[in-house]
Protein backbone atom coordinates (compact mmCIF):
# COMPACT_ATOMS: atom_id res chain seq x y z
CA UNK A 1 0.00 0.00 0.00
CA UNK A 2 1.59 3.57 -0.93
CA UNK A 3 1.52 6.05 2.03
CA UNK A 4 -0.78 8.69 0.75
CA UNK A 5 0.64 11.89 2.10
CA UNK A 6 -1.41 14.48 -0.73
CA UNK A 7 -3.71 16.62 0.39
CA UNK A 8 -7.27 16.17 0.01
CA UNK A 9 -8.38 15.99 -3.79
CA UNK A 10 -9.96 18.55 -5.41
CA UNK A 11 -13.49 15.48 -5.81
CA UNK A 12 -13.32 15.49 -1.97
CA UNK A 13 -13.53 19.06 -1.12
CA UNK A 14 -16.24 19.20 -3.60
CA UNK A 15 -18.35 16.84 -2.49
CA UNK A 16 -17.20 18.14 1.11
CA UNK A 17 -18.62 21.35 -0.24
CA UNK A 18 -21.95 20.07 -1.30
CA UNK A 19 -22.16 18.02 1.97
CA UNK A 20 -22.27 20.97 3.75
CA UNK A 21 -24.89 22.92 2.16
CA UNK A 22 -28.24 20.96 3.79
CA UNK A 23 -29.30 22.85 6.81
CA UNK A 24 -32.40 21.62 9.62
CA UNK A 25 -31.85 17.99 9.73
CA UNK A 26 -31.79 18.20 5.76
CA UNK A 27 -35.03 20.48 5.07
CA UNK A 28 -33.10 23.48 3.83
CA UNK A 29 -30.54 24.63 1.43
CA UNK A 30 -28.00 27.48 2.72
CA UNK A 31 -27.79 29.49 -0.48
CA UNK A 32 -24.03 31.07 0.02
CA UNK A 33 -22.86 27.37 0.51
CA UNK A 34 -24.97 26.14 -1.91
CA UNK A 35 -22.94 28.48 -4.46
CA UNK A 36 -19.36 27.95 -2.99
CA UNK A 37 -19.82 24.12 -3.77
CA UNK A 38 -20.86 24.80 -7.24
CA UNK A 39 -18.51 26.88 -7.73
CA UNK A 40 -16.11 24.47 -6.63
CA UNK A 41 -17.44 22.16 -8.98
CA UNK A 42 -17.26 24.31 -12.17
CA UNK A 43 -13.07 24.22 -11.09
CA UNK A 44 -12.97 20.99 -11.15
CA UNK A 45 -15.04 20.11 -14.03
CA UNK A 46 -13.07 22.63 -15.88
CA UNK A 47 -9.52 20.58 -15.07
CA UNK A 48 -10.90 17.18 -16.93
CA UNK A 49 -10.14 19.24 -19.84
CA UNK A 50 -13.06 17.34 -21.76
CA UNK A 51 -14.79 18.88 -24.74
CA UNK A 52 -18.49 18.46 -23.63
CA UNK A 53 -17.97 19.42 -20.05
CA UNK A 54 -16.66 22.80 -21.26
CA UNK A 55 -19.90 23.24 -22.83
CA UNK A 56 -21.55 22.04 -19.56
CA UNK A 57 -18.99 24.26 -17.65
CA UNK A 58 -20.27 27.27 -19.80
CA UNK A 59 -23.66 26.98 -19.14
CA UNK A 60 -23.14 26.22 -15.73
CA UNK A 61 -21.18 29.34 -14.81
CA UNK A 62 -23.89 31.75 -16.67
CA UNK A 63 -26.04 30.02 -14.47
CA UNK A 64 -24.67 30.23 -11.47
CA UNK A 65 -24.38 34.24 -11.70
CA UNK A 66 -27.97 34.77 -12.29
CA UNK A 67 -28.26 33.24 -8.68
CA UNK A 68 -24.89 35.29 -7.32
CA UNK A 69 -26.14 38.16 -8.55
CA UNK A 70 -29.79 38.28 -7.32
CA UNK A 71 -27.95 36.52 -3.49
CA UNK A 72 -25.81 39.66 -3.54
CA UNK A 73 -28.15 42.13 -3.54
CA UNK A 74 -30.04 40.31 -0.98
CA UNK A 75 -27.82 38.03 1.04
CA UNK A 76 -30.20 38.01 4.64
CA UNK A 77 -33.35 37.52 2.12
CA UNK A 78 -31.66 35.08 0.43
CA UNK A 79 -30.12 32.68 3.05
CA UNK A 80 -32.20 29.95 2.00
CA UNK A 81 -32.51 28.42 -1.47
CA UNK A 82 -36.37 28.21 -0.23
CA UNK A 83 -36.54 32.53 0.96
CA UNK A 84 -34.42 33.31 -2.11
CA UNK A 85 -37.07 31.54 -4.72
CA UNK A 86 -40.14 32.99 -2.12
CA UNK A 87 -38.32 36.55 -2.65
CA UNK A 88 -38.41 36.09 -6.23
CA UNK A 89 -41.20 34.79 -6.87
CA UNK A 90 -43.26 38.01 -4.80
CA UNK A 91 -41.27 40.34 -7.25
CA UNK A 92 -43.64 39.08 -9.95
CA UNK A 93 -41.15 38.45 -12.85
CA UNK A 94 -42.11 34.96 -13.31
CA UNK A 95 -45.69 34.29 -14.53
CA UNK A 96 -46.79 31.44 -12.67
CA UNK A 97 -43.84 28.22 -12.97
CA UNK A 98 -43.01 29.95 -16.09
CA UNK A 99 -39.50 31.67 -15.09
CA UNK A 100 -38.09 34.95 -16.41
CA UNK A 101 -34.59 34.49 -17.65
CA UNK A 102 -32.70 35.46 -16.52
CA UNK A 103 -33.33 35.27 -13.32
CA UNK A 104 -32.10 33.55 -10.05
CA UNK A 105 -34.75 30.73 -10.58
CA UNK A 106 -33.84 29.63 -14.14
CA UNK A 107 -30.32 29.50 -13.34
CA UNK A 108 -30.98 27.06 -10.24
CA UNK A 109 -33.12 25.27 -12.21
CA UNK A 110 -30.41 24.05 -14.66
CA UNK A 111 -27.95 24.21 -12.21
CA UNK A 112 -30.05 21.57 -10.57
CA UNK A 113 -30.16 19.36 -14.17
CA UNK A 114 -26.75 19.81 -14.67
CA UNK A 115 -25.56 18.48 -11.23
CA UNK A 116 -27.85 15.56 -11.78
CA UNK A 117 -26.60 14.62 -15.66
CA UNK A 118 -23.50 15.21 -14.40
CA UNK A 119 -24.01 12.65 -11.14
CA UNK A 120 -25.21 10.49 -13.30
CA UNK A 121 -22.36 10.50 -15.95
CA UNK A 122 -19.87 9.79 -13.41
CA UNK A 123 -21.62 7.35 -11.47
CA UNK A 124 -22.39 5.02 -13.93
CA UNK A 125 -19.39 5.24 -15.76
CA UNK A 126 -16.34 5.31 -12.91
CA UNK A 127 -18.47 3.65 -10.12
CA UNK A 128 -20.76 1.06 -12.15
CA UNK A 129 -18.14 0.61 -14.65
CA UNK A 130 -18.45 -3.63 -14.82
CA UNK A 131 -21.54 -3.09 -17.66
CA UNK A 132 -18.32 -1.97 -20.20
CA UNK A 133 -19.76 1.23 -21.08
CA UNK A 134 -17.67 4.18 -22.27
CA UNK A 135 -18.44 7.20 -20.72
CA UNK A 136 -19.49 8.44 -23.99
CA UNK A 137 -22.76 6.15 -24.05
CA UNK A 138 -23.35 6.72 -20.33
CA UNK A 139 -23.34 10.72 -21.33
CA UNK A 140 -26.07 9.64 -24.00
CA UNK A 141 -28.50 8.11 -21.32
CA UNK A 142 -28.06 10.90 -18.96
CA UNK A 143 -28.57 13.30 -21.34
CA UNK A 144 -31.65 11.57 -22.06
CA UNK A 145 -32.57 11.08 -18.69
CA UNK A 146 -31.97 14.84 -17.23
CA UNK A 147 -31.57 17.33 -20.09
CA UNK A 148 -33.25 16.19 -23.15
CA UNK A 149 -36.53 16.62 -22.11
CA UNK A 150 -36.15 20.23 -21.59
CA UNK A 151 -33.96 21.39 -24.77
CA UNK A 152 -35.61 22.12 -27.71
CA UNK A 153 -34.27 20.62 -31.81
CA UNK A 154 -31.20 23.23 -31.74
CA UNK A 155 -29.41 22.31 -28.33
CA UNK A 156 -30.90 18.35 -28.73
CA UNK A 157 -28.55 18.32 -31.62
CA UNK A 158 -25.48 20.45 -30.57
CA UNK A 159 -25.15 18.84 -26.69
CA UNK A 160 -24.93 15.31 -27.56
CA UNK A 161 -22.79 15.81 -30.80
CA UNK A 162 -20.08 17.02 -28.36
CA UNK A 163 -20.01 13.49 -26.49
CA UNK A 164 -18.18 12.12 -29.30
CA UNK A 165 -15.45 13.78 -27.17
CA UNK A 166 -15.49 12.26 -24.20
CA UNK A 167 -12.62 10.83 -23.02
CA UNK A 168 -12.22 7.27 -21.84
CA UNK A 169 -12.54 6.23 -17.95
CA UNK A 170 -8.87 6.09 -17.80
CA UNK A 171 -8.66 9.94 -18.18
CA UNK A 172 -11.34 10.64 -15.68
CA UNK A 173 -9.96 8.50 -13.10
CA UNK A 174 -6.46 10.36 -14.03
CA UNK A 175 -8.11 13.96 -13.90
CA UNK A 176 -10.35 13.16 -10.80
CA UNK A 177 -7.58 11.03 -9.37
CA UNK A 178 -4.87 14.11 -9.78
CA UNK A 179 -2.04 11.72 -10.96
CA UNK A 180 -0.45 11.10 -14.60
CA UNK A 181 -2.63 8.41 -16.58
CA UNK A 182 0.46 6.61 -16.67
CA UNK A 183 1.40 6.34 -13.04
CA UNK A 184 -2.79 5.45 -12.31
CA UNK A 185 -2.71 2.14 -10.50
CA UNK A 186 -5.37 -0.10 -8.98
CA UNK A 187 -5.15 2.03 -5.51
CA UNK A 188 -5.33 5.85 -7.29
CA UNK A 189 -8.91 3.62 -9.06
CA UNK A 190 -10.14 2.73 -5.65
CA UNK A 191 -9.70 5.74 -3.84
CA UNK A 192 -11.26 8.21 -6.93
CA UNK A 193 -14.45 5.40 -7.23
CA UNK A 194 -15.08 5.83 -3.05
CA UNK A 195 -14.95 9.69 -3.82
CA UNK A 196 -17.19 9.48 -7.05
CA UNK A 197 -19.81 7.38 -4.97
CA UNK A 198 -19.62 9.76 -2.41
CA UNK A 199 -19.98 12.45 -4.45
CA UNK A 200 -23.55 11.15 -5.90
CA UNK A 201 -24.33 10.10 -2.45
CA UNK A 202 -24.07 13.48 -0.84
CA UNK A 203 -25.94 15.02 -4.06
CA UNK A 204 -29.12 12.90 -4.12
CA UNK A 205 -30.49 14.39 -1.09
CA UNK A 206 -29.70 17.54 -2.15
CA UNK A 207 -31.30 17.59 -5.92
CA UNK A 208 -34.39 16.49 -3.85
CA UNK A 209 -34.81 19.01 -1.37
CA UNK A 210 -34.07 21.19 -4.21
CA UNK A 211 -36.61 19.70 -6.91
CA UNK A 212 -39.46 20.14 -4.04
CA UNK A 213 -38.73 23.86 -2.84
CA UNK A 214 -39.65 24.73 -6.68
CA UNK A 215 -42.77 22.25 -6.72
CA UNK A 216 -44.20 23.81 -3.74
CA UNK A 217 -43.26 27.33 -4.79
CA UNK A 218 -44.96 25.93 -8.21
CA UNK A 219 -41.27 27.87 -10.08
CA UNK A 220 -40.82 24.25 -11.77
CA UNK A 221 -40.78 25.00 -15.25
CA UNK A 222 -40.60 22.14 -17.87
CA UNK A 223 -40.90 24.27 -21.05
CA UNK A 224 -38.10 23.09 -23.96
CA UNK A 225 -35.85 25.59 -24.57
Amino acid sequence: SKLDLRPSSKLDQVTRSFAAVLLDDGKEIDTRLLIKACRALLDLIRSTGAAPLRLAAKDFESNLRKVERLFEASPVECRTLASLLELERESDIHDGNVLQDPSAAIGLLWIRRSLAFQSHLYYESLVRSDHGKHPKEVAREAYDEHLSPYHGWMLRTVFPASFSQMPGQAVFLSKFGEVEIEDLDGEDEARVVKELRLFSETLEPLLEVWKKNFVKLDLEDTRRV
